[in-house]
């Protein structure tokens, strides 16, 4: 399958773009209007990037309180270890839709950040 640019690497390559090609090239209030463009530009790509950290944390938050509702340790910072030691151990119900909804959400997080497009599908 082609891989699909997301909307993070779109702004990131039409704010290159910008700046490299079309910049250099204006001068006066064009090239003001051009950079103001591209600061712009900046903060939209370093939101997207804090949206899709959020969904992640909040992935994170949500196993914690899963293992916590469940009686099961979470001694690490990142709970998804905790999680996957309980699932190895079997000491969690892989049937139980609570722990599926769980995993759904924890790799839709990571997906978001490591493989964007892939959710697109």
């Amino acid at each position: 399958m082609i891989n699909q640019p997301d909307n993070h690497d779109l702004l990131i390559e039409a704010r290159q773009v910008l700046l490299n090609s079309l910049t250099p090239e204006l001068t006066g209030a064009r090239k003001y209007e051009a950079l103001m463009i591209a600061n712009a530009m900046s903060m939209a790509i370093r939101e997207l990037g804090q949206s899709e950290q959020a969904k992640v944390e909040e992935a994170d938050q949500a196993v914690s309180t899963f293992l916590a509702a469940r009686s099961q340790p979470n001694p690490n910072v990142e709970g998804e270890i905790s999680l996957a030691e309980a699932i190895r151990e079997r000491r969690l119900d892989g049937r139980e839709p609570a722990l599926r909804e769980v995993l759904q959400t924890l790799t839709e997080a990571r997906l978001g950040i490591n493989s964007p497009g892939y959710l697109k599908r």
